[in-house]
């Protein structure tokens, strides 16, 4: 099996399936076992029809005489597929991707198609190339592949330039990024050991411990300093999460939505690994999950337990970390398909559970305690909204204006951050102190 064909097989079952497509693409993976080669082409092709469905979707429409309404998701996912790799891609010549999806289309679908998919892939590959406009909110969320209605939340949130510059930036690769413990290996260290396994790392800006991973992604994960719990995958803006925190050794403190884990072993690197850090999930697998990279670490000192949120009890807190079920559509460059799943009812019911989760979560923290609430999602609906309706019903806590040491471009205001992954070259994140008055 071919790339290609491996490519449809995935995206046929994702189109007729409530997963995701890592999901789907990793039991092909197991049950077929590619070659390295093909399944890391698969991976491409995948995510990238993923991500450019709407503006491949309006070539092949553009192109139809008949109405394209009636175009069946095999036809259309072998025509996504193949103008992906003509206009897209260019990973071949086009003479060769015409000639090996009309061979596909024959195989998969049937004799009777061939003339049709030869016809529309010879008049596409000698067009002339489709150039982006971005005359209208329409135009920008069609060239770039994106809903309507997110592009036009992201115009009034941020202006047409910045959206542009959005929707080109999720677009893009998005690199992998490491965070090094700091108490387990020094700077100087990683970098050689890592060099020796042929992967090579690059420090992000001014961080002392969060990377770039370069080159040697595929080996990461059998490192022996990934295996030991030197280094974890962690986005510096996840991380900058926990550091608006503060964690400190000796105190009492609760990660309330913790799977899968990354943040709740940051906090306990803070910690030193002395106090109390509870790390709570509604899950039991993701829990089960937090348990396994425990091992992982070497780490048996975090209580983890499965707790939901928005109603269950907890002891008293020094500080709380609520990293809240979210759209994520912060993560659309590493996750394409947010774009299509995301939507504005979604939206709403997110913003009732984070603002129930923050409500109840307030009532164990201790006077001059810390809570500190983060998405990663751009919309102000989970973000600002949420906030403003929890200061308002919880007249206890204000935002906290205290130092600290994170980039000061990443905050409109003092420990209000707002990473926005253009400028930033991370994931979007939003986070904010709270803290509970009294004495």
């Amino acid at each position: 099996m071919d790339a290609r064909l491996l490519s449809f097989k995935v995206l046929l079952e994702y189109e007729g399936a409530n997963r995701w497509l890592k999901s789907i693409r990793n039991d092909h993976f197991i049950r077929l076992k590619p070659t390295k080669i093909i399944a890391e082409r698969s991976i491409v092709l995948t995510n990238e029809v993923m991500k450019w469905q709407r503006f491949l979707d309006s070539i092949i429409d553009e192109n139809l005489i008949k109405n394209k309404a009636s175009l069946k998701f095999p036809i259309r996912n072998v025509l996504r597929l193949a103008i992906y790799e003509l206009i897209i891609d260019e990973h071949s010549p086009d003479y060769a991707i015409v000639h090996s999806y009309v061979k596909l289309s024959r195989k998969i679908i049937g004799n009777y198609i061939t003339g049709f998919v030869n016809a529309i892939l010879r008049k596409i590959s000698v067009a002339d190339k489709y150039i982006f406009k971005g005359e209208s909110p329409v135009d920008i969320a069609v060239g770039l592949s994106y809903p309507d209605w997110i592009v036009k939340k992201w115009i009034n949130q941020y202006g047409e330039k910045k959206t542009i510059q959005l929707c080109e930036y999720f677009n893009k690769a998005n690199p992998l990024m490491i965070r090094r413990n700091e108490l387990k290996i020094d700077h100087k260290t990683l970098i050689h050991k890592l060099k020796i396994d042929k992967i090579h790392i690059e420090r992000y800006n001014n961080s002392e411990n969060f990377y770039y991973l370069r080159k040697g992604a595929g080996a990461l994960l059998n490192n022996r300093l990934f295996n030991n719990g030197f280094i974890s995958i962690q986005d510096r803006a996840a991380g900058a999460v926990v550091e608006l925190l503060d964690p400190k050794p000796g105190e009492v403190i609760l990660d309330a939505c913790s799977a899968p884990g990354t943040k709740a072993f940051y906090i306990a690197e803070k910690m030193k690994y002395n106090g109390e850090l509870i790390a709570s999930d509604i899950s039991k697998n993701r829990i089960n999950m937090c348990y396994k990279d425990s091992v992982r670490h070497k780490i048996n000192w975090i209580n983890w337990c499965i707790k939901n949120a928005e109603e269950e009890e907890f002891p008293l807190l020094d500080r709380a970390i609520i990293d809240a079920p979210c759209s994520g559509t912060g993560t659309i460059g590493k996750n394409p398909e947010i774009r299509w799943k995301c939507n504005r009812d979604q939206i709403k019911q997110l913003k009732r559970k984070q603002l129930a989760i923050l409500l109840n979560i307030s009532k164990y923290i201790k006077p001059q305690g810390v809570i500190c609430y983060s998405t990663c999602s751009l919309q102000r609906e989970e973000n600002w909204d949420v906030i403003d309706a929890f200061l308002k019903l919880n007249k206890e806590y204000k935002i906290d204006n205290s130092e600290n040491s994170l980039p000061r471009s990443w905050f409109k205001k003092q420990n209000i951050m707002e990473i926005f992954p253009p400028r930033d070259k991370l994931i979007g994140m939003f986070a904010i102190r709270l803290i509970k008055k009294g004495k």
